[in-house]
């Protein structure tokens, strides 16, 4: 799969279709803007309202309108304070900005493109090394305890929250204005691998500067996993502000790490259709929006959501006032460097917005819930995902199910994951009388939607 020849007429490539056959499908890559028939219905039509009886969180939402965390907005321009901090035990050895040059470029990029251009940031960086007070170990926080109201000391070191914001922006702020700042990233060298292991999110620091007044910026700090397996270090950022943007995500939950919101460093690092609806990002050129009593019959070519191109992203078909068919194409593009070549696909996802989401943690896992539920393609049995990815350099397990893809630890990529989600060229799923049907792959996928009783 994914093997590319020529013959006379052009471009090929090996690509999996109905029955599990693999067959050499014409392409081009000519990405030019897709034109399909105008949407019957607006973009509005298919912005379901949040309909949960109750709540398991009120911030970020589910639907739209979008429910920001703290003094974020869904929209606008942000400014970030980018800086970096090593430790007596984990000393910088190069400029913290070798780290953080391509991710704020990369980080850009996907919001311009994720968001269109509805979200900005601005970066304030300072390129040298603050020195922490304490060893890394100290603030190492890889088995946080469970915090009860008021206490939120970490188990490892025994630095509370508070202590550690307020030593760490001390540093900072005598060397950057940290006034009206939506988010700091924390940046630390390689060197506190096996010394302070996890990741650090804070949604408000909480802080009373005496220079500045009261700070409410978010902190995301990068931690010595991180660096370990070699995952992107924009995927967690990008991750932790969207949740701060207000959207949810960890939708759904099986196939699991499909889209930066399931997990920041996956095989695919799209915007999730839904994700984009509720937070109000998505164009109207890029929905098909059919209410079902308005379905006919229409083939629509799809945008895969990893590529840059216009076009329809998503078809929707709203079913009544809670629910919605989703149908998305997927494959191996700029944002999805950790897929094999020659992976396509159409998902059918059932949004359904009496749901809650539950988040990916213990709790979660012990009773998931999503508002999104990605539905089995019927009668078929594509397997499970081949890993393509070599083992991460010197570990003794596989952490998270990573694979290393072109030097990028990717989240996902060892762990086997049910191929039956996804719908391969002459393959179709119907659903309360709505067939869909991916009728060719392609440089598009080409779906059918039609109703069948």
């Amino acid at each position: 799969m994914g093997l590319q020849g020529k013959d006379s007429t052009g471009l090929l490539e090996c690509r999996k279709i109905i029955g599990n056959k693999l067959v050499y499908t014409r392409i081009t890559n000519n990405f030019s803007p897709v034109v399909n028939p105008s949407s019957p219905d607006p973009l509005k039509t298919c912005q379901l309202p949040d309909m949960r009886a109750n709540k398991l969180w009120q911030a970020p939402g589910i639907a739209y309108p979008p429910t920001p965390i703290g003094d974020f907005k869904p929209a606008g321009t942000f400014k970030i304070v980018v800086v970096g901090f090593d430790f007596p035990d984990a000393p910088g050895e190069v400029p913290p900005s070798t780290y953080w040059k391509d991710d704020l470029t990369t980080i850009s990029e996907w919001m311009k493109w994720y968001s269109n251009d509805k979200v900005k940031y601005t970066y304030v960086t300072l390129d040298k090394w603050l020195r922490a007070p304490r060893l890394a170990t100290a603030y190492d926080n890889e088995n946080e305890a469970t915090k009860s109201a008021g206490g939120n000391t970490l188990s490892a070191g025994g630095v509370t929250d508070d202590q550690k914001t307020s030593e760490l922006l001390k540093l900072v702020e005598n060397e950057v204005d940290i006034s009206n700042t939506s988010a700091i990233f924390f940046y630390h060298p390689p060197s506190v691998v096996g010394k302070l292991t996890g990741q650090w999110a804070s949604r408000s620091a909480n802080y009373q500067s005496p220079k500045y007044g009261k700070v409410n910026s978010a902190i995301f700090a990068i931690g010595g996993d991180t660096w370990a397996s070699m995952r992107t270090r924009w995927g967690f950022q990008i991750h932790e502000m969207l949740h701060s943007h207000g959207v949810f995500g960890h939708s759904p939950k099986i196939p699991w790490r499909i889209g930066i919101l399931s997990t920041g460093d996956s095989w695919s690092s799209a915007l999730l259709s839904w994700d984009s609806l509720a937070q109000g990002w998505t164009d109207p050129e890029d929905i098909y929006c059919v209410e079902k009593s308005k379905v006919t019959s229409v083939d629509l070519k799809l945008v895969p959501l990893e590529r840059e191109q216009k076009g329809n992203r998503v078809a929707m078909v709203k079913l009544n006032d809670r629910q919605l068919l989703m149908i998305e194409s997927h494959r191996k593009d700029k944002w999805s460097q950790g897929l094999a070549p020659g992976f396509t696909g159409i998902m059918v996802t059932l949004v359904d917005t009496t749901k809650n989401t539950t988040w990916d943690n213990p709790e979660g896992f012990a009773n998931p819930s999503s508002v999104g539920v990605a539905l089995k393609i019927p009668g078929v049995n594509h397997g499970t995902y081949q890993s393509i990815g070599t083992a991460i350099p010197n570990a003794t397990n596989i952490y998270q199910g990573i694979g290393i893809v072109d030097g990028i630890g990717i989240a996902g990529d060892k762990e086997g994951w049910d191929l039956n989600y996804f719908m391969y060229a002459g393959e179709s799923i119907t659903y309360e009388g709505i067939k869909i049907t991916l009728v060719k792959g392609g440089d598009n996928d080409t779906v059918r939607i039609e109703k069948v009783s």
